[in-house]
């Protein structure tokens, strides 16, 4: 079903680092997506959101080409790769927790502050914590903290 949606013919191979990002583009459009329409503000339907979903970027790529300035983007962990180090349990234990198999998961993305993720970010050894787009934008020098997570979200 992915490789359909990302255009990707049976004929065309295709390798697991591809597949990851295009497994990690759809979870991040799903979420964001699913987010918009609890947001009791938005005027999105189901079949808008599944229109949206199913529209492939010009560069499938590129996680972060989706985004827009103001856009809020959850925020995710490559979880099968953690190392179970603790570093992001110290910085957040309201953000982070670990899951049956001692693996981080974002448990709550706004247990904290949008500095919190991109601080975990940056000081995680596997380098698989990417901070997303806040959804609160009036956080204390929030473009700043944008502009450190940034490459976090490239990955």
């Amino acid at each position: 079903m992915l490789k359909g949606i990302a255009g990707v013919t049976e004929t065309t191979p295709i390798n697991e680092m591809n597949e990851k990002k295009i497994r990690q583009e759809m979870a991040n459009k799903l979420t964001a997506g699913l987010l918009h329409l609890l947001d009791e503000d938005s005027h999105t339907t189901v079949s808008d959101l599944a229109t949206q979903i199913t529209e492939s970027p010009d560069d499938s790529s590129n996680i972060t080409n989706q985004d827009a300035v103001g856009e809020y983007l959850a925020p995710w962990i490559d979880t099968e790769d953690c190392t179970a180090c603790g570093d992001c349990m110290k910085m957040n234990s309201d953000i982070f927790a670990y899951n049956e198999n001692k693996k981080a998961i974002i448990k709550n993305p706004d247990g904290g502050p949008y500095r919190d993720l991109v601080k975990a970010a940056e000081k995680c050894t596997a380098q698989i914590i990417h901070p997303g787009l806040p959804r609160n934008r009036s956080e204390k020098d929030i473009d700043k903290w944008i502009s450190r997570g940034e490459k976090y979200n490239e990955m």
